[in-house]
């Protein structure tokens, strides 16, 4: 949103008055707004990206949802919700989960958050070949990491990738701002461009988060 757009907005919030387009008079509305973003907004208004009156107009009742790894105790309930509109949609009949599945999720770091879990749920509906969705049917990003103590494989190649992943993702958590995540890491900015598009899923997860 411009910042521009932002100042109108601003005003009819301030206000609580539209004039719509080609009207030569305003109109009251009454509304309730609830916004929502993945971006650090603070360091938005710090950059002058953000007007920081909206800021503080919208932040009256900030309400911080933790990412889906904090709370893997929702997982079941989802993939059930999931499972079942999945299969309404696509006409299937499926009435269980094979043991282990909802399990593997569970330990899933899902940087996508609830949109990567309906994602995988979706794609395994699809892929059930019965009326139970197996283990074989849940495909997650290999490039993510497990909840586990150590890395994903013995594979070094594979760690390498994990680790560099885990690196970025965790820096363009605390800041979205590119070249803010670059000095976290202690890189160039130029450099985590060659990561992002070295692994382009990065990016686009931080963006559904």
């Amino acid at each position: 949103m411009s910042v521009g757009l932002q100042a109108k907005l601003l005003r009819v919030l301030q206000e609580r008055e539209i004039e719509p387009l080609g009207a030569e008079h305003t109109e009251s509305v009454d509304v309730r707004v609830i916004a929502a973003t993945n971006r650090d907004l603070r360091q938005l208004v710090q950059e002058g990206r953000f007007q920081d009156d909206l800021f503080y107009r919208l932040h009256v009742i900030p309400i911080v949802v933790p990412p889906l790894r904090e709370r893997i105790d929702d997982i079941p309930m989802l993939v059930s919700y999931f499972v079942d509109k999945h299969a309404t949609r696509s006409g299937k009949s499926i009435r269980a989960l094979e043991d282990g599945v909802v399990s593997a999720l569970q330990q899933h770091r899902w940087p996508g958050n609830v949109r990567e879990l309906e994602n995988t749920i979706e794609r395994a509906v699809v892929l059930a070949g019965g009326s139970t969705i197996t283990r074989d049917a849940v495909t997650l990003e290999p490039a993510v990491a497990a909840l586990t103590a150590g890395v994903p494989s013995l594979s070094l190649r594979q760690n390498v990738e994990w680790i560099e992943c885990e690196t970025i993702r965790r820096a363009l958590e605390l800041s979205t701002v590119k070249g803010h995540a670059a000095r976290i890491m202690g890189i160039s900015p130029r450099a985590l461009s060659y990561y992002l598009a070295k692994y382009p899923f990065i990016e686009r997860n931080n963006a559904h988060a």
